[in-house]
């Protein structure tokens, strides 16, 4: 367990070195023109479960069973996962925590009742908020972005791009 625990460290702290680099690259490209920004895709893309699975797996999410206090602080880190997602411009750690806060949300609506529904409750919220959130997204980051300090905004990806248009 202890060695397990050791691996799962060394591997978040992985993931969070991939991410600065990722943050790196991106921050090279604001404006996502060049190929440093697909190299930053990349990099988000690996960090992301990296970060994801050893921060749940070092909560215990992976024994089997979710008490109230575990799930309500898997929702809480999956916003929090949001919210970062939102600043950087990236999906990545939205999609790698997904099968985490799923788990925990079931878990939730058995243990407040709604056992026969949990799947299908579980499904509608956060089908809900994610397609909101898909909807809505520039100006879910325009909401984020914004009140952060100048130093931070400076290394994030601008708020708005203008697309290139192709030939076809």
């Amino acid at each position: 367990e202890t060695a397990k625990n050791i691996i799962l460290s060394f591997v978040l702290l992985l993931g969070v070195g991939v991410f600065l680099f990722a943050m790196w690259w991106d921050s090279s490209d604001r404006a996502r023109v060049t190929r440093r920004s697909d190299v930053a895709f990349w990099l988000h893309l690996l960090a992301a479960p990296m970060i994801a699975h050893p921060v749940f797996a070092l909560l215990g999410l992976n024994n089997g069973s979710v008490s109230t206090s575990e799930g309500l602080i898997v929702v809480g880190l999956y916003l929090l996962f949001g919210l970062t997602a939102l600043a950087v411009d990236r999906r990545a750690l939205l999609v790698s925590a997904l099968a985490y806060v799923l788990y925990a949300l079931t878990e939730l609506f058995k243990q407040f009742g709604a056992v026969e529904l949990n799947i299908a409750l579980t499904a509608l919220v956060i089908g809900s908020a994610l397609l909101l959130l898909s909807a809505y997204w520039h100006q879910a980051r325009a909401a984020v972005v914004k009140p952060l300090p100048a130093n931070l905004k400076a290394r994030l990806p601008v708020l708005d791009r203008v697309p290139i248009a192709q030939a076809a």
